[in-house]
């Protein structure tokens, strides 16, 4: 084995996203909705001929709000939500969706200003707390979402995703051991809530701790198709350098997307630091940069695989390649060393 060092992928705690789902489309709510198209663009059009017939139906106005936000025409939908508003005040779904729509246009008070209106017809309304703590959670003011989910928790205390997103602005703020503790509330009033396994899973297997690989496994045995969740056993397998697991687990991934760029790029690093297999290594990582053409450790590994196969043109042109996208990366200047300018 050659004591070249390798750039393999470790999977980051710091890269997890967590997806807090926003229904911005539901059956139609007027009372000819079993005949409305199901088409985006063909159920505006439905849509846009029943307002002419029926311009004073707020729910209509309210419908064409959210096929507006699927298709992603945010301030034609915030227009229209007004008007369901202005036909029918204090209906709070209008409200909530409006105030998804503002969000989504960047207008972040007016989307706390639309739940305040909200909050003043009824000052128990969850569905409001909640949204004001996903709104201040993806704007990063962790203290005005801890706030309101506390808020909505004192009304209403078995809510998942309340302690769910709790669990998301602890770890966001450093506090692992709260985070968990959330988390596993989530599970505890949610025993298939899926996304809370894949983080508590992600949490464990980043300590290396086998209790991540049950948390991990539960997470896909509710949704087999949870590639972050593939993806993060594989990468605990190569790190524990049980290879023929983490290959399984990486074509995993690679039959449900067979565009995820990081699990080509490890399998052609186990070809390439375990197997010595430097063309197969350079096909993976050849494929890892048709998906992603800027993924520097792709690049240089390949250069390396290049290198250690003896084609030392192509091993200089790719070190290059990879120093023109950061003229400091070590190992691609190292690689470059070796073989010459």
């Amino acid at each position: 084995m050659h004591n070249y060092k390798l750039m393999d992928m470790r999977y980051k705690l710091l890269t997890i996203i967590f997806l807090i789902a926003v229904m911005l489309f539901s059956a139609c709510g007027s009372g000819d909705s079993a005949n409305a198209p199901t088409d985006p663009e063909e159920l505006l059009a439905f849509l846009e001929a029943k307002i002419k017939q029926n311009p004073k139906d707020a729910e209509l106005y309210y419908d064409r709000g959210k096929v507006l936000l699927e298709l992603g025409e945010v301030s034609d939908a915030i227009n229209s939500l007004k008007q369901a508003i202005s036909l029918k005040e204090g209906e709070k779904k209008y409200h909530l969706l409006l105030a998804d729509a503002y969000f989504r246009n960047g207008n972040i008070n007016d989307s706390y200003s639309n739940l305040q209106d909200v909050l003043a017809i009824n000052p128990q309304n969850v569905d409001a707390y909640m949204k004001i703590a996903e709104i201040a959670m993806y704007s990063r003011d962790y203290d005005r979402s801890l706030e309101s989910i506390d808020k909505a928790l004192e009304i209403e205390q078995l809510m998942p995703k309340a302690h769910y997103m709790r669990g998301y602005v602890y770890l966001e703020q450093g506090d692992t051991a709260k985070a968990v503790a959330s988390l596993r509330k989530t599970i505890d009033l949610d025993a298939e809530y899926a996304s809370a396994y894949e983080v508590l899973g992600l949490l464990f297997i980043n300590r290396n701790d086998p209790l991540g690989l049950e948390y991990l496994n539960t997470a896909i045995s509710l949704d087999p198709n949870n590639t972050v969740a593939l993806y993060a056993l594989a990468l605990y397998y190569q790190d524990n350098a049980e290879i023929d697991k983490a290959e399984s687990y990486y074509n995993k991934v690679l039959t449900i997307n067979s565009q995820n760029t990081d699990a080509l790029h490890n399998l052609g690093y186990i070809e390439l630091t375990y197997k010595e297999n430097y063309d197969k290594a350079i096909d993976y990582f050849t494929q890892a940069l048709e998906v992603s053409p800027n993924n520097i450790e792709a690049l240089t590994n390949r250069a390396l695989a290049f290198e250690l196969k003896g084609s030392t043109a192509m091993a200089r042109e790719g070190y290059k390649t990879a120093l023109q996208l950061n003229p400091s990366f070590e190992p691609a200047l190292q690689g470059l060393k070796r073989v010459g300018n």
